[in-house]
């Protein structure tokens, strides 16, 4: 029963926080008319005003983060060994890895649903009519770091008080999935979901899966913008993507228990 409660806390805690980002846009937009008069505006106006929305709410998170994450429950993490160059490398992987090849499957699948697509491809272009450098900086740093807030830092840190990893890591996933709000983005969102809270759990800090998320985003952004994808074929970012994520993967997990065999630290301090 105490299992059962804590799980409910962390749900409701993280939808909790879904409503917090939207309140905050509700009133900052309630300011904005208030001070302008203006009662109506365009997509790219709200759109900054969405993006401030994010920016004040990670704060707000961020304090709410550390108030959860009490001394007690807080691992000594050495951020020089979670950023080693061969651990970057392998977050590289994984990153650009993860982008090419879940675009290379959503190229295939396609022409199969289309009419579940449509409202994808409304919601991806809803991202990119603001300015670029606003929309970068949104796409690739905010985002990632007040999705890994509620998903991997409020939601799974949670439900691993109650749970073991896998069963709670499958939880945390599927409400990344729902976070997104259509069918095409869940289903991704659910994979990549399930990497970042592996890498959440092996290194004990956000800022490497809040990394690893920002590469994801920004290869994406970065095809987008150059158009790279005309240059790349459906199958090629498909296999090429396949390596780079499986190489990254594995490369993260074999110089994770590599150094974790060889570590003496104290068991409360990270493990790579």
């Amino acid at each position: 029963m105490r299992k059962t409660l804590i799980v409910l806390q962390g749900l409701v805690m993280t939808f909790a926080a879904f409503y917090a980002v939207s309140l905050i846009y509700t009133i900052i937009n309630e300011l904005f008319f208030l001070i302008t008069g203006v009662r109506e505006v365009n997509p790219q106006v709200d759109y900054c005003l969405v993006v401030l929305a994010v920016m004040v709410s990670i704060i707000i998170l961020n304090l709410w983060y550390k108030k959860f994450m009490s001394i007690r429950h807080r691992e000594q993490v050495d951020l020089k060994k979670v950023f080693k160059i061969k651990y970057i490398l392998a977050y590289f992987g994984i990153g650009t890895g993860c982008q090419l090849f879940f675009s290379g499957i959503l190229t295939l699948l396609r022409p199969m649903f289309e009419s579940l697509f449509e409202r994808y491809d409304e919601t991806i272009g809803s991202i990119f009519i603001s300015d670029p450098v606003i929309a970068g900086v949104y796409v690739v740093i905010l985002a990632p770091v007040i999705e890994e807030l509620m998903l991997r830092g409020i939601l799974l840190r949670r439900l691993r008080l109650a749970l073991p990893f896998y069963a709670a890591n499958l939880i945390q996933a599927v409400v990344f999935g729902i976070y997104h709000w259509n069918i095409i983005q869940g289903l991704y969102a659910f994979g990549i979901g399930l990497i970042l809270g592996y890498i959440y759990e092996k290194t004990k800090t956000l800022w490497a899966s809040v990394f690893v998320h920002s590469l994801i985003n920004g290869t994406g952004f970065l095809i987008l913008q150059l158009n790279i994808g005309i240059h790349l074929s459906v199958y090629m970012s498909v296999i090429l993507g396949g390596l780079l994520l499986l190489s990254g993967l594995t490369g993260f997990v074999l110089f994770f228990y590599r150094e974790k065999n060889n570590n003496n630290t104290d068991k409360g301090n990270i493990l790579i």
